[in-house]
């Protein structure tokens, strides 16, 4: 296998670990994962060292998980960050240092409910990230979210205004801007954001979002070309290991089967995914503030 083109010391700031047997899942949740380990990261694909391990939805609020991943030391020497999902109401100042020296450097937010469950509109996710960045600020901490684009556009005066800018505000998966949503008002005001430097990008999660079209990944490239001109310092790359089925996926099944039925993961292209970002980001500074600078900056 040839050796990925990315700079030493390259980070994938997108990762999940699964762990049931000894941190069972939550219930009710929205799918049940098979065990997936950090000593099975395909470091030899992606080439990165440094790995953001991302607290998932159906693990609960517990960072037990996420701690217990932190604290391994992985054959392949990784370096590994955490962003967990922190309960505002029943957490302390004091565990929430414990986290930091942990090496949490942040809090997730799922706010895309892929035809399950009611949509959280841009109004409850204002309020969610408010509670959370009124704790999370002295900690200079990220929130990362996965939420609609009109979300984002809707919450432009929010992060303008009031969002306490010791927050780092990241977008998982393109702030979700499927394929043709790039010529949107809301894909615009997206990236004012970014533009404005109030806003990181994570160039994750492709075929959630080109998933059936006919161009696959190719019918991303006007959104990651704009995004990647709009911010060269706030774009970050996010592999989605270890690749859990699309939400699509699920639609119509009961409660029930989303807790008995154990879904296998998808065989996705990660390689090919890096060769087309590579093509996106011929600029060789570019290339190396996506891969290290911009994500040292966020979770070192």
């Amino acid at each position: 296998m040839a050796k990925p083109p990315v700079p030493p010391g390259a980070w994938d700031t997108h990762i999940h670990v699964f762990d049931p047997q000894a941190f069972p899942y939550a219930v009710p949740r929205p799918y049940t994962p098979k065990p997936a380990s950090i000593a099975e990261y395909p470091t030899n694909v992606t080439g990165c060292t440094n790995i953001v391990v991302v607290h998932a939805s159906m693990q609960g609020t517990s960072p037990a998980p996420l701690l217990n991943t932190l604290a391994k030391k992985t054959p392949a020497n990784l370096g590994l960050r955490g962003l967990a999902t922190i309960d505002v109401d029943n957490i302390t100042d004091a565990e929430l240092d414990a986290l930091h020296a942990a090496g949490v450097r942040g809090a997730r937010m799922h706010e895309m409910a892929w035809g399950h469950g009611a949509q959280n509109g841009a109004d409850a996710i204002t309020v969610k990230i408010e509670r959370l960045a009124a704790r999370l600020a002295r900690l200079g901490w990220v929130i990362g979210i996965f939420c609609p684009l009109p979300a984002w556009a809707a919450m432009a005066d929010m992060i303008r205004t009031r969002l306490d800018p010791r927050i780092k505000l990241v977008a998982d998966h393109f702030g979700s801007a499927f394929p043709g949503d790039a010529t949107t008002p809301e894909f615009a005001t997206f990236l004012e954001l970014v533009r404005e430097k109030r806003l990181f990008v994570k160039i994750s999660g492709f075929e959630r979002l080109y998933d059936g079209h006919p161009d696959g990944i190719e019918s991303l490239t006007p959104a990651a070309k704009a995004i990647i001109a709009a911010g060269p310092d706030q774009i970050v790359f996010g592999s989605d290991w270890p690749h859990t089925q699309l939400g699509v996926s699920r639609k119509g099944k009961t409660a029930e089967q989303r807790i008995n039925e154990v879904e296998g993961f998808r065989t996705v292209d990660n390689a090919g995914h890096i060769a087309k970002i590579r093509e996106w980001i011929p600029d060789e500074e570019t290339w190396h503030k996506f891969w290290v600078t911009n994500p040292q900056r966020l979770f070192e």
